[in-house]
């Protein structure tokens, strides 16, 4: 079995794990309609968009901002 093999099974593996990981969620309880970051109400436009949402709007996009942050710079 050469590298490329070898690559090509990871990546099922991992796209089968990152599946299976959405899926559950997907499954799981509606978001509890309390922000996870900083206590406050999710917006009920978000809620009704996104059942499963764990963030307000503005954290949501703090936290977005940031992980564009770390691929485009790297950890710090």
């Amino acid at each position: 079995m050469d590298d490329i093999d070898c690559a090509a099974e990871r990546v099922e593996a991992f796209n089968a794990v990152a599946l299976k990981a959405v899926l559950d969620r997907m499954a799981g309880p509606a978001s509890s309609g309390t922000c996870r970051a900083c206590g406050c109400s999710i917006e009920d436009e978000r809620l009704q968009a996104n059942p499963h949402a764990r963030h307000c709007r503005e954290c949501a996009d703090e936290i977005e901002a940031e992980t564009r942050r770390k691929n485009r710079c790297g950890p710090r």
